[in-house]
Order: structure tokens, then sequence, then C-alpha cells
């Protein structure tokens, strides 16, 4: 063991209990009644009870929120691999009119604060009839992510090497069989790193379904939770329950996905 290394192991460690412990507490709270976390919050609940899952899962209507929060993220992430990925190729492999100066203003867009655009953003979903759809919310996430990802997707296709496309293109390939059979695959961790994160800003954005879902059926969960700790302050283990249920299938993704993810950012992602 090499001992001038152990200050750094005691900051790491030092660093994942900090990280580690709200969310252990707040596992500890959602699975204790208020009696237990009363008598010392940071001891296992003994036993665990499930009823603040089960209040708001049902009586809060999180299981309508969970539906309508993956069907948006859903569609945002697998719109966002289709548009970005062909963008991002076009940009590196193709040359057409005017793409100098279309990547400049694609990339200006990382520029401006989404506050910014909220209101010209609701005046031109509200003049097309789409304010609380579903449709408009993926809309505003799609054409607000955009330029993040076509950025980190031509930075990705810049470390393929255009002899690829080039031989496809002697064997007679046009050029969306070539996108498709060649660089489609080739892209793979970069589609993945664009998805998780797609699906993972949809998920937790608040801002864009706060305007544009007004009708309780539509709410998405981060609305929901912001709503319920509202109206149930004191509920700690209600909202401990209500704040997992949010966070969980973002962590299942990334706990599954992890290596993907991380290959996506340092192979071209980053370059």
């Amino acid at each position: 063991m090499r001992w001038n290394l152990i200050p750094v192991y005691v900051v790491l460690v030092i660093t994942s209990a900090l990280i580690v412990a709200p969310l252990v507490l707040t596992v500890f709270a959602a699975l204790k009644s208020p009696e237990q976390f009363l008598y010392k919050p940071w001891i296992p609940p003994r036993p665990p009870v499930f009823e603040n899952f089960v209040s708001a899962w049902y009586k809060a209507r999180f299981n309508i929120y969970f539906k309508n929060s993956v069907i948006i993220s859903t569609i945002d992430a697998l719109a966002m691999i289709s548009i970005a990925t062909m963008a991002a190729y076009a940009f590196v492999f193709i040359r057409f009119p005017g793409s100098n100066l279309l990547l400049p203003l694609f990339l200006a867009g990382l520029m401006v604060p989404v506050t910014a655009l909220i209101l010209p953003l609701y005046a031109i979903m509200n003049s097309f009839d789409l304010i609380n759809t579903h449709f408009g919310v993926i809309l505003a996430d799609l054409s607000l992510a955009l330029p993040f990802f076509i950025f980190i997707g031509r930075a990705y296709f810049l470390s393929i090497p255009s002899e690829l496309r080039d031989a496809a293109r002697v064997d007679g390939a046009g050029e969306f069989r070539i996108f498709w059979n060649v660089m489609f695959p080739l892209a793979k961790p970069v589609i993945i790193t664009t998805a998780l994160l797609e699906f993972l800003w949809s998920w937790n954005d608040l801002l864009l379904r706060l305007v544009f879902l007004t009708k309780d059926s539509l709410r998405t969960l981060t609305v929901g939770l912001l709503f319920f700790q509202g109206l149930h302050t004191r509920d700690v283990g209600g909202n401990a329950a209500a704040a997992l249920i949010l966070a969980g299938p973002i962590i299942v993704l990334f706990l599954i996905f992890q290596r993907q993810f991380i290959q996506g950012l340092t192979k071209g992602a980053i370059k």
C-alpha cells in the first residue's frame, strides 16, 4: 500500500459519505411511520413500513404523474437520438449550403438561458394550441436541448475516420444507408449518452412542465412533487417517499448504463 495515497483515500471516503448519507436518510424516512421518525431519525426503520409510498402513489396521484413523466421523457430521448445524431452527422460529413453559418447559430443556443425563452415559447405554443399537451412540452424540450446534443454528437463523429464513409460510398451505399449501417452503430456510446442525458433533463425538468401543463391529469412527477410538498410540509415520510419515486428510475438507469455513459463522454464528446 502506498502511504502517500492515504490522504486521497480519506478525502474520497469522506466525500462519498457526504454524498450517500442524504440518500440513505431519505430511504430511512420513507420507510418509517411518523412515530418512528421522531425517535432517532438516523437509525434504520424497525420495522419498515410502506404506507408512505402507497399514499404518495395513489392518494397524491403519483401513479398518473409517473406515467406522464415516462411518456414525455421516453419520447424526448428517442426523438433527440434521431434528430441530433442525424444533424451531427450532416455537419461533419455533408457539405450543404449554409452549413458554415448554421452550425454557429445552433451552438449559440447553448448560451441562451432557458428562462429567457419561456415567454416566447409560451406565445408560440399557445398560438398552435399546444398548451396543456404532452406534444407541446416535447417540442419545447427538443428545441432547447438540441444545440447541446448536436455539439457532442459532432465532436464524436469527428473522431471517426472519414475513410469508412468513403469506402461505403465506393460500394454504392447511399447517404442514409451509410449513416444507418456504418456510422450509427459506431456512435453507440454517444447515442446512449444522448439518451440518458435527455431522459434525465426531461425527467427532472420543472419549469417547462409548470408553465405548459396546468391540468392535473397532465402533470409530471416534478410538478406533482412540488404541489405535494406544499400541501404536506410536515409529512416527512411522505415527502421522502415521493422524492424516491422521482429519483428511483434515474438512479437505476445510470447504474445500468454508467459504463456506456462515461465511454460516450470520453470518446469524442469532450474532445
